[in-house]
């Protein structure tokens, strides 16, 4: 269990009622990872939602098939920002695998739990998906910059 007051002091969460946040608090945990260590793996299932408090967080893709970059470089989290979506999302797979690049402090939120949550609250599941969904397009967002970058 965490501090609702850590979780409110980020974007994601802070829009939430003081029983949501007390409700995700309570399936959430803070954990410290030293630098080069997976926090999430591709293709795996997407069994955490992850606030980064501190460090610094690239993501990884290695799928993509024949003629792909294996283990390109697709974006970096910074602190504040939410990793692991893929556990709010269907099918709950992650589509990038999370490494540290420094030693991260971060906020683990159990994914099934927090999905049973969303269940039971729609207007939790609301916020989060909406949050989620934000999230996701800032990503894209910078993934068309790059792409744009790279094919000047």
């Amino acid at each position: 269990m965490i501090s609702i007051e850590l979780l409110r002091r980020y974007p994601f969460f802070a829009l939430l009622t003081e029983d949501q946040l007390k409700a995700i608090a309570m399936i959430a945990e803070e954990k410290t990872y030293p630098k080069e260590i997976l926090l999430v793996k591709e293709n795996a299932p997407a069994d955490k939602l992850i606030l980064l408090l501190d460090g610094d967080v690239d993501l990884i893709y290695s799928g993509g098939g024949e003629g792909a970059i294996s283990n390109a470089l697709v974006g970096s989290i910074a602190p504040g920002e939410m990793l692991g979506v893929s556990s709010l999302i269907e099918p709950y797979i992650y589509i990038s695998s999370a490494r540290s690049t420094i030693p991260s402090r971060v906020v683990e939120i159990d994914g099934v739990a927090i999905r049973a949550l969303m269940q039971v609250d729609k207007m939790l599941g609301f916020a989060l998906m909406n949050n989620a969904a934000t999230a996701v397009l800032e990503r894209l967002k910078y993934t068309q910059v790059e792409l744009a970058a790279a094919r000047a």
